[in-house]
């Protein structure tokens, strides 16, 4: 049985929480289950309180996850692989919620997973020990809102050009005019490349790429798209044509839309609640 649970943020959270989420696999198959996820523009803090599952980014070979573990900008699919029972909670941070709440340079983690107690310290050890102990999601939601209510009190949180920069791109699916955006917000190409790049982990153009790509893989693995309206959903997405669009894609994702459509692994289809 496989249950995956995205959970809102309570309202003084959203501008730094995408959602929470909780997935819990029970019981596997002789062999193990593999999963797939895309870029999807979001970073995470991750808890298990299960067996830890094993991922692979891109090409590279599959490797265990930490306890707890920290991820940057994804910038290509990366893959899972589940041979024991999964229990795992985790906090999907807006673009560049991280870099704003922890201070962390957001370069350093693209594409990677880091063990999350060598980046924050003893306090991670704490509200690990803690997700382990509760006996719920319920419990453990409540202790990862716990733990951000009190970075809030300790860190000037207010939102830079940067900030304003990525919830515009998430809010136009990844479809937006750079050029019009950097004279919206009064900033020249080099410094807002400079401190996307911090904050995000990745340039500003690349980041609206990866959301463009992250949404039209989510209708495709939630069943919300059907093969009958590419050409309307290219036009709207953007794209210069069915080609450019397929190269596109293909270039983040490994597949061509129709292959991804048809045998995607990804997450969201166990989609249980939001």
């Amino acid at each position: 049985m496989v249950r995956y649970e995205k959970l809102p943020p309570p309202p003084h959270l959203l501008p730094y929480v995408e959602c929470f989420y909780a997935w819990e696999i029970t019981a596997v198959a002789s062999g193990s289950l593999l999963l797939e996820s895309p870029p999807n523009g979001f970073t995470s803090l991750v808890f298990n309180y299960g067996h830890p599952c094993e991922v692979a980014v891109g090409t590279k070979k599959y490797s265990p996850t930490h306890r707890a573990f920290i991820t940057g900008q994804a910038s290509q699919n990366y893959f899972f692989r589940i041979s024991k029972p999964v229990g795992q909670v985790g906090i999907v941070f807006r673009p560049t919620a991280i870099a704003t709440l922890f201070g962390l340079p957001m370069y350093e983690f693209t594409d990677e997973r880091h063990d999350l107690t060598a980046v924050l310290g003893n306090e991670i050890t704490t509200l690990q020990q803690k997700i382990e102990d509760s006996a719920d999601t319920t419990g453990r939601i409540s202790h990862l809102i716990q733990f951000l209510n009190i970075r809030l009190l300790h860190r000037d949180c207010r939102p830079d050009r940067a900030d304003h920069a990525a919830n515009l791109i998430v809010e136009h699916k990844g479809v937006i005019n750079m050029n019009t955006l950097m004279d919206d917000l009064c900033i020249s190409k080099r410094q807002l490349e400079r401190q996307f790049l911090t904050k995000a982990g990745v340039s500003p153009k690349h980041y609206a790429r990866i959301r463009r790509i992250g949404y039209l893989c989510n209708l495709m693995a939630s069943k919300k798209w059907e093969i009958k309206d590419w050409a309307d959903l290219i036009f709207r997405m953007g794209y210069y044509d069915q080609s450019h669009f397929i190269r596109d894609f293909s270039s983040f994702t490994g597949k061509s839309p129709s292959q991804y459509l048809k045998n995607n692994k990804e997450l969201a289809r166990f989609l249980s609640a939001f």
